[in-house]
């Protein structure tokens, strides 16, 4: 997994790429990326995961970290472009009550305040 980062409007956009999964080759944690970002004063957050084509139980946990880390200082997270497998788990485990996703990056910044 690798990714970059971009602001718009106060709000924190990470394009990922890859797998988010356990390994080696991850040099940073997701999860402890975004505690960064709060810990800087960053509060609104999106994750881009058009690129992103498999995830694992631990991905999950980092999205799950970050979400819950992020609503701990009265932020958001939303995620957007979600390929078909990747938003089939959302469903299965439920995590579509959690997490706000939205079809494209556009329609997520203009209403963030939703």
């Amino acid at each position: 997994m690798e990714f970059t980062l971009r602001e718009i409007d106060n709000i924190v956009i990470y394009d990922i790429k890859g797998e988010i999964r356990i390994g080696e080759e991850m040099p940073v944690v997701l999860h402890d990326h975004v505690k960064s970002q709060i810990e800087i004063g960053k509060r609104y957050f999106h994750f881009n995961l058009e690129d992103v084509k498999y995830i694992d139980s631990f991905g999950v946990g980092q999205l799950i970290g970050s979400l819950t880390s992020i609503m701990n200082v009265g932020g958001k997270l939303k995620l957007t472009n979600l390929i078909p497998r990747i938003k089939f788990i959302f469903q299965v485990t439920g995590l579509v009550k959690d997490f706000k996703i939205t079809e494209d990056e556009e329609t997520a910044i203009k209403n963030y305040t939703d």
